[in-house]
């Protein structure tokens, strides 16, 4: 008898802990969520995703800390746990279509297209009328150049949303990448007739009828586009890139200087200034500020290009050689970079060298006047010391 008794308050027991201990963990996640939110304002990413995880760890139903988790990974640059956040929360959420695409555009962020398309075409099962995943799929096809399903598909998000901004841009750039200038541009004309007063549509307009050699209509849609935002910086930097090519560095400059002035770290600007600053010939200032665009953006090849030909006009010649190969060895297809490397070898002597360059510029450009000019130098040189 004693035995059941025993028994029968172990079990009231045990009945009472598992009462009670979901609603001791409830407040426990919640205080650790609001930790993580307090941290996350305060913008100490990794700490507010310790405090997110603790959250879960307590209460792994606590859906919105999965969210805030994925959030602080982004954050902190941690595209890939950010995405186990997100599926972890889909699986606890099927039906999430918020966390679908933001886990679809983190893979993109990856450059892993296949496992985002994937999750578009759940989310697209989810809402086959929601046109941000449209654009979702369009720019996912877009990197894997697939560009005739991009059309297809970005032309759905448009038949639902014609004034998704990010769609028509993404269009004529498709439309550019095929090399049909003249349907990027129609394709964007079409899109101002839509929506009038985006400063990116103008811009974008702007810089089509630049390429296309129509340099007061171009400028008139750079000054269309700063009426509507006049903190535009595309904006800006077209306009500065329209003066330096038309000969008045010294306005383009003053186009620049205004948006650095708004934000001393902005990488294409400092290149804008560079060029303007070298085609001035103040060459100290020039290479100062493609020094500091080689900073903030250590992957492109541009900066150390630029520098490279800042020694070469300085002289500077084994400098100019070290920098060309440092922008092949970034871009191995830029070919300015093998030709003036080859200059700069040819002028240091440098024979060996200077033939391999060349040799690798004409192979990218067999029609290149000015290396087929040096090549005809080159030989003269050699063909004299052999005498």
């Amino acid at each position: 008898m004693n035995n059941c008794v025993a028994l029968s308050r172990a079990c009231a027991w045990i009945c009472l802990f598992a009462v009670q201990a979901p609603a001791q963990q409830i407040p426990a996640a919640q205080r650790a969520y609001e930790e993580g939110r307090k941290l996350e304002a305060e913008g100490n990413h990794q700490q507010a995703a310790l405090r997110f995880q603790e959250a879960i760890d307590i209460n792994p139903e606590l859906s919105d800390a999965y969210q805030q988790l994925a959030l602080s990974q982004l954050h902190a640059g941690r595209a890939q746990e950010a995405i186990k956040a997100y599926l972890e929360l889909i699986q606890l959420e099927p039906d999430n279509k918020k966390a679908m695409l933001a886990a679809a555009d983190a893979y993109l962020s990856l450059e892993l297209y296949d496992d985002a398309l994937a999750l578009y075409s759940r989310a697209l099962h989810l809402d086959p009328r929601a046109p941000e995943v449209y654009y979702g799929v369009g720019n996912a096809l877009f990197h894997k150049k697939e560009y005739a399903d991009v059309i297809t598909t970005l032309d759905k998000a448009l038949s639902i949303d014609p004034s998704m901004i990010p769609a028509q841009r993404l269009l004529a750039s498709t439309y550019l990448e095929q090399g049909n200038q003249a349907a990027a541009r129609k394709q964007i004309e079409k899109a101002i007739g839509v929506i009038p007063d985006s400063p990116e549509l103008k811009t974008d307009l702007a810089n089509l009828l630049f390429a296309e050699h129509r340099i007061a209509e171009a400028e008139q849609y750079f000054r269309s586009a700063l009426e509507v935002r006049p903190d535009y910086v595309p904006a800006h930097l077209g306009l500065a890139k329209l003066y330096r090519r038309g000969g008045n560095p010294a306005l383009a400059i003053k186009e620049v200087a205004g948006v650095l002035e708004q934000d001393p770290e902005n990488a294409a600007a400092h290149l804008e200034k560079g060029q303007c600053e070298y085609t001035l010939g103040s060459l100290d200032a020039a290479a100062s500020d493609f020094q500091q665009f080689t900073r903030l953006e250590p992957g492109s090849p541009e900066g150390v290009y630029l520098l490279g030909l800042l020694d070469l006009t300085a002289g500077r010649l084994n400098s100019a050689v070290e920098h060309f190969q440092q922008a092949i060895k970034v871009d191995n297809q830029m070919v300015d970079a093998y030709y003036y490397l080859a200059e700069a070898a040819f002028k240091n002597q440098q024979y060996a060298k200077a033939r391999d360059a060349l040799g690798h510029c004409l192979e990218l450009d067999p029609t290149n006047r000015k290396a087929i000019a040096l090549r005809t130098r080159m030989a003269a040189v050699e063909e004299q010391g052999r005498k």
